[in-house]
């Protein structure tokens, strides 16, 4: 026996127009007195551009659901999008007043001697095209349905563009788990909409232990709907990004690239802390522009940094390797094994303007050349090691050699980064957020203000460079702004 097109064809969405404080699984008022579910169809030969809100979530079709055991029954379809009153009869079907259908096929229109799509578009129009005028077609009659979307396609060009309704069975708001959610999904063409997205996301986490993916959808005139995913927009990226960074922590070759490239092309961990009162704290200062420099710290696992560079408290954020694409590429300095003090430096990396040579150039190239120089200076005569293989690893090495994990008073190293270009968060090769300790109001602070200016969720990473090797970066869903 055929079967109507949404059991194998076409997508079914739950549109949700409720915001922030929406649960996904809810119903309205009216849908809760029909007890059916108000749905969207929409397939490629229909002339659909919107769904009536920006953020929602798809059914898996008909055939999909009841092989998950998670079957659901379509009670009628109107060509046209209508939400119906809680006082309409037959759980919604019903917006005339016919004769009382026969269950379970709640359709209206049959009463109304309209069984197809000329008869559908002539019952409309002498209804005065009142969507809260059509009578529903049959979600179980196959020819039924298709005529639905054939006279979706032939009235007005305006209500063309809104979806096909299908009324279904409601489920069971405290129930999640058996609603067959295929995807969530965000319009891409509307601002903001992902973390809406990602809030449906968590709660569907929260409620089931299951993650379920995130879609974005555009409507491309004459096109249709286009659906893509990214795994940047789940809210789950941000345990793959944890991972990335563990991996890099935890390896420490000391060059990249066969021997041609530092090993901050490929390991390690460039994390600078910032203050949320400086955002956008991904733009350079404007002192860090005068000297020429901007500091970060380098943690690897041989590194023996106990401790960030917390002058600005316990926020901050870690950069790609250099190895990884970036619209804006960086470009490191020099290095040194512990804080250099290079604010009061020349170009953030030199001794003084005269004096403007690298550590080799002094002769500093091995632990016992610089302990015996150094070991017992002040920070500002400290040598600056090259940005290359062997120098950068020395200033590695040093660190990793020293009697304590305390140098001149520090526990941490300083890397110099030359400046970038402001207001290019977009292009900058930022991988994460940073929160050292209880600090994630403000972390949040920071990741909606990049979000709001780029439009990308980049997750907050909690940092403690005194746990397990392992244990250094962990993610948490709820530390982000989509769980709040």
């Amino acid at each position: 026996m055929d079967r109507a097109i949404w059991m194998c064809s076409g997508l079914i969405v739950r549109p949700l127009s409720g915001g922030a404080s929406q649960n996904f699984t809810e119903l309205t008022v009216d849908e809760v007195q029909n007890q059916s579910v108000n749905l969207a169809f929409v397939r490629g030969d229909l002339r659909t551009s919107s769904l009536g809100a920006t953020a929602g979530f798809i059914l898996a079709d008909g055939f999909t659901a009841a092989g998950w055991g998670k079957p659901y029954d379509v009670r009628c379809t109107y060509p046209f999008a209508v939400s119906p009153p809680g006082t309409s009869g037959s759980h919604g079907c019903d917006l005339l007043g016919s004769a009382p259908p026969v269950s379970p096929d709640w359709s209206s229109c049959a009463a109304n001697n309209v069984t197809d799509a000329t008869a559908w578009v002539a019952h409309f129009r002498g209804n005065g095209q009142d969507i809260l005028r059509q009578c529903s077609l049959s979600a179980h009659d196959a020819p039924q349905f298709y005529a639905a979307m054939q006279a979706h396609e032939q009235v007005t060009d305006a209500l063309a563009q809104t979806p096909l309704s299908l009324l279904s069975t409601a489920w069971d708001p405290s129930a999640p788990k058996t609603i067959p959610i295929q995807a969530f999904y965000y319009d891409a063409s509307t601002p903001g909409q992902l973390l809406q997205a990602q809030r449906y996301q968590m709660q569907y986490v929260t409620a089931t232990g299951q993650w379920m993916p995130i879609l974005r959808v555009m409507f491309v005139p004459g096109r249709g709907a286009t659906f893509g995913f990214d795994e940047t927009d789940q809210m789950e990226e941000g345990f793959r990004v944890a991972e990335r960074l563990t991996n890099r922590y935890l390896d420490t070759s000391p060059s990249c690239n066969g021997g041609t490239k530092a090993a901050f092309y490929c390991d390690g961990v460039l994390i600078r802390m910032v203050a949320v009162k400086d955002m956008p704290v991904w733009n350079p200062r404007a002192d860090y522009l005068v000297r020429d420099g901007v500091s970060f710290s380098y943690l690897r696992a041989d590194a023996k940094v106990t401790a960030v560079a917390g002058w600005t408290g316990g926020t901050g954020f870690i950069m790609k390797e250099f190895n990884a694409p970036a619209g804006q590429p960086l470009i490191l300095k020099c290095s040194f094994p512990t804080d250099a003090g290079t604010g009061l430096r020349s170009e953030s990396c030199f001794t003084s303007a005269a004096d403007k040579r690298f550590c080799d150039e002094l002769g500093v190239t091995s632990y016992a050349i610089w302990h015996s120089r150094y070991a017992n200076s002040s920070i500002g005569s400290h040598c600056p090691f090259r940005p290359d293989p062997v120098p950068f690893q020395l200033s590695i090495t040093i660190r990793r050699d020293f009697p304590s994990d305390v140098i001149m008073g520090y526990r941490h190293n300083e890397i110099t980064m030359k400046p970038w270009p402001p207001d290019i968060p977009a292009k900058l090769p930022l991988e994460a957020f940073v929160a050292v300790g209880n600090v994630f109001a403000d972390a949040r602070i920071i990741q909606q203000g990049y979000f709001d200016a780029t439009g990308r969720f980049l997750p907050i990473i909690r940092v403690n460079v005194t746990a397990a090797p392992t244990q250094v970066f962990i993610y948490e869903p709820g530390d982000q702004i989509g769980a709040n």
